[in-house]
């Protein structure tokens, strides 16, 4: 690894704290980071590996659900639409119970981020149960236009939201999963909303 001191770098913000730049360090695999005089590359693999580790319980509720929404495709033979109204079913209770765990601390944690609940708080308290029946409704086998392009906005929003947060660099708890764990912002919240962006697309166009 290189350590090469250039206060005269055009990166004029630390990529952990957005502090002025004071080093730059290149890594083994060749990539060049930005650092203040108070942090270094040990501090970024720290907090990279912290991240990873706080994302564990969100990826483990994931592949429950994946294998959850796998079960009627076992028993029925392999059918797309089915499998994607399972996953958005078993996705959207789940992490709408998850919510009601503590739904005051939810709705304090949503407001902080999201592009509706920050000038309209009562939206958070609504989200939850808006997010149960809307699964309860896939699970049941039922499809209807205007809940797609329900699920539509409310994934757009949620993209928007998580992206917005990102792209600032702002450090901000997750309340996806409720406050039940302490999940950070990161792209897999982004890519998350997503997943469910690219489905409910797929089913409308279908």
């Amino acid at each position: 690894m290189q350590n090469n001191i250039n206060k005269n770098t055009k990166i004029n913000k630390c990529e952990l704290c957005s502090m002025d730049v004071t080093h730059n360090i290149t890594d083994i695999n060749n990539v060049t980071h930005y650092f203040c005089e108070h942090h270094s590359l040990k501090d970024f693999t720290l907090e990279n590996k912290s991240k990873v580790k706080s994302l564990k319980p969100l990826l483990y509720v994931l592949l429950g659900i994946t294998l959850l929404s796998l079960i009627r495709q076992y028993f029925l033979g392999i059918n797309l639409m089915l499998w994607m109204m399972d996953f958005m079913g078993v996705f959207l209770v789940t992490f709408g119970l998850f919510k009601l765990y503590d739904l005051r601390g939810f709705v304090k944690g949503f407001s902080s981020y999201d592009i509706i609940a920050k000038r309209y708080k009562n939206y958070g308290y609504i989200f939850p149960f808006l997010e149960i029946i809307l699964g309860i409704i896939y699970m049941l086998g039922f499809m209807f236009l205007w809940q797609n392009i329900l699920v539509l906005i409310i994934s757009i929003l949620g993209s928007l939201s998580a992206y917005n947060i990102i792209i600032k660099k702002e450090e901000v708890h997750c309340v996806c999963l409720g406050t039940a764990f302490n999940l950070p912002m990161t792209w897999v919240t982004f890519l998350e909303n997503f997943l469910m962006l690219t489905m409910v697309t797929f089913m409308i166009l279908m």
